[in-house]
């Protein structure tokens, strides 16, 4: 403990030796032109706190013509991003080039006036934000949607609040100094002064404070349950009746050797474990604990879960977190595509100052910068399971467990019917495809009908040519007998009778030629006409069957694709930045082709199927707090549950008409 103050005393002395002689020596910096640099010339020269995240600082490279911005972590004091800020070519203009990724990504600045100035990315993303002065005087660090550089619409919004100028280096100090403490301890920080600050009031209420048992020398490692020893091999619940369905309600606590097990289970009184902590102790230093197995049985996989005793080995503490991107190379990705980073989960189990043993479910969800938010916190009696609640308990399980069976039964008796529906179309459709079919062989028939009529007229027209062409070889005949028997008396008349029959027989036969042909054009018209109006009757059959056809076909595809979005789409409930603490349904996009209206529920755990709030969503493109689809509220939200207990179902998936 010396040698700790004695650390803390020269850090203080470090940092303050500077700052003493910082008057005698400072440069005479020359006045910040507002009209071209507009916030900054209000926030140079000190820290500002970004929320819970980070911690950023202004200061001149170069007086009135380069400022270099830098972004730190304030849990390490290493800083993980620095921007240099440089007036552009016109009045009113600035350009940020920022170390992210490497790559030197620029932003142009617009200085909309004295307080506020705006920033869009050069390229395809923009990424915009904007930096102000609020009317009250309150820093605001803004993502927002831009339009012909105006703002239209604000996405998020963060505080950033002014660190003093004489606590800033301390600061550091300890934080460097518990660096290695798990996020979300509650143990005490320490002061310049080397001496221990008092736990936050909120950390315990009197009545749930740990029992204070005389204090566990340093160097003593804690095996098995520890203070919580004398609850080995019994079972409790945080559940009310209300909670029994479909919750872990059963808490049990093991000791394996100089190891500990902490197993959640179902009230229907199983004996396999949903979820299980399980852990060692440490050989490295006394109080922490090595988690042996931290599953489900689901598989779940966390990221990392540390354990360890806290509060002089009273509380036996878990903590679980979750990340989502791995390093800060990510960061561009981080502030693009999700308003969170990760998340933390911490659990404690100790025995209160009456002797009951409690269990404390805390937690948050880390935002893009370093903030948190979605925080949870609730403190839970573990009373013990005796023989009465275990039959009360497995009597409300059995119910529910009776209720969700009958949910399945109604739910395959619906499907049943609507296969039943879908075969009953489909007879349908196959009757009115062989109307079509028989209509069309009628229509074949006729065809042939026709086609026989003609074939016996031309049968009938070329008899009757046979016949006029022997009664004109008749003809023929006798008048060459007439001639004949002329002959004798004048030849020369009988030369030009014959002539003249000659003639006269041609002629006659140009005009059965003509009538011949005249007769089988006519013939041979009505024949084509009659194929043609058949070929066209054919066609037209064939074109509304494949029509047919193909509209059922849409017809059922359309269906069914409501029907797979309806059983597919999932949807949860969250509270969205300058949403006015409403809840707001998000989602992903169904595979649903054209315009889908979606209806859905949402209703608190507990709270009956069917009696939660309906809501409908017209033409729905995702539900989301990002602009990547709608903001969908949720009808008369905030609901009488925090967000988190919301539960969001798909009723129905139906077209837009």
């Amino acid at each position: 403990m010396p040698l700790l103050r004695a650390l803390v005393v020269l850090a203080c002395l470090t940092i303050g030796l500077p700052f003493a002689h910082a008057q005698d020596g400072a440069p005479d910096i020359p006045a910040v032109d507002a009209a071209a640099w507009g916030p900054y010339a209000r926030l140079l020269e000190r820290s500002w706190q970004l929320g819970e995240g980070y911690r950023v600082t202004w200061e001149w490279l170069s007086p009135g013509q380069e400022l270099r911005e830098q972004w730190i972590n304030p849990h390490d004091g290493k800083v993980v991003q620095t921007n240099v800020i440089r007036p552009g070519d016109t009045p009113g203009r600035l350009q940020l080039t920022s170390s992210l990724l490497g790559m030197n990504l620029k932003w142009q600045g617009r200085v909309a006036s004295a307080d506020e100035v705006v920033w869009a990315r050069e390229g395809m993303v923009k990424l915009p934000y904007r930096l102000r002065f609020a009317d009250d005087g309150q820093v605001l660090y803004e993502g927002v949607k831009l339009k012909d550089e105006l703002v239209t619409d604000v996405k998020y919004m963060h505080v950033m609040k002014p660190m003093a100028l004489d606590a800033a280096a301390p600061a550091v100090v300890a934080v460097a100094m518990t660096a290695d403490a798990p996020l979300g301890t509650t143990d005490a920080p320490v002061t310049a002064a080397g001496v221990e600050a008092p736990a936050s009031p909120t950390t315990f209420a009197q009545a749930d404070a740990p029992l204070q048992t005389p204090m566990l020398a340093s160097e003593q490692i804690i095996t098995g349950l520890g203070p919580l020893s004398a609850f080995a091999g019994q079972t409790f619940t945080w559940c009310t009746p209300s909670q029994v369905g479909g919750k872990n309600c059963y808490i049990r606590f093991i000791e394996t050797g100089d190891g500990l097990q902490i197993c959640f289970f179902p009230a229907d009184f199983s004996t396999s474990c949903e979820f299980t902590y399980a852990a060692m102790p440490s050989d490295k230093k006394p109080g922490e604990l090595k988690l042996t197995n931290v599953t489900s049985r689901k598989g779940e996989y966390y990221v990392s879960t540390g354990a360890r005793w806290k509060e002089s080995g009273q509380v036996l503490e878990f903590t679980t977190r979750k990340k989502y991107y791995e390093s800060l190379l990510t960061e561009a990705i981080k502030l693009t595509m999700a308003p969170h980073t990760g998340w933390v989960s911490n659990a404690d189990f100790w025995v209160a100052r009456d002797g009951t043993l409690r269990w404390r479910s805390y937690g948050w969800t880390a935002g893009m910068l370093g903030g948190k938010s979605d925080a949870y916190d609730t403190t839970y009696e573990l009373k013990p399971v005796t023989p009465a609640l275990v039959q009360e308990y497995s009597t409300i399980y059995a119910s529910w467990k009776v209720q969700g069976d009958y949910q399945r039964q109604i739910d395959a008796q619906r499907r049943r019917e609507e296969e039943a529906q879908r075969e009953a179309n489909f007879a349908a459709f196959m009757g009115g495809l062989n109307a079509v079919a028989t209509t069309v062989q009628q229509d074949m028939a006729e065809v042939d009908r026709a086609n026989q009529r003609v074939a016996d007229a031309r049968r009938a027209m070329e008899e009757a040519q046979a016949r006029e062409q022997a009664r004109q070889q008749a003809e023929q005949a006798e008048q060459l007998r007439a001639r004949q028997q002329a002959q004798q008396s004048a030849l020369a008349q009988q030369q030009t009778n014959a002539q003249v029959a000659e003639q006269a027989r041609q002629q006659a036969a140009r005009e059965a030629e003509q009538r011949r042909v005249a007769q089988q054009q006519v013939a041979d018209q009505a024949r084509r006409k009659q194929k043609e109006e058949a070929e066209r009757k054919r066609q037209a059959a064939a074109q509304k069957l494949a029509e047919d056809q193909a509209r059922q076909r849409q017809q059922q595809e359309w269906q069914q694709s409501l029907l797979q979005a309806r059983n597919s789409l999932r949807l949860r409930a969250d509270i969205c930045l300058g949403g006015s603490g409403r809840y707001y349904v998000i989602g992903p996009k169904t595979s649903v082709k054209g315009c889908a209206t979606v209806h859905y529920e949402a209703r608190c755990t507990g709270t009956p199927q069917g009696a939660g709030v309906q809501g409908t969503q017209h033409n729905y493109i995702g539900g989301s707090c990002m602009g990547v689809g709608d903001a969908i509220a949720i009808p008369g939200s905030p609901l009488s549950c925090p967000v988190e207990q919301v539960i969001v179902r798909v009723t129905d998936v139906t077209g837009c008409q």
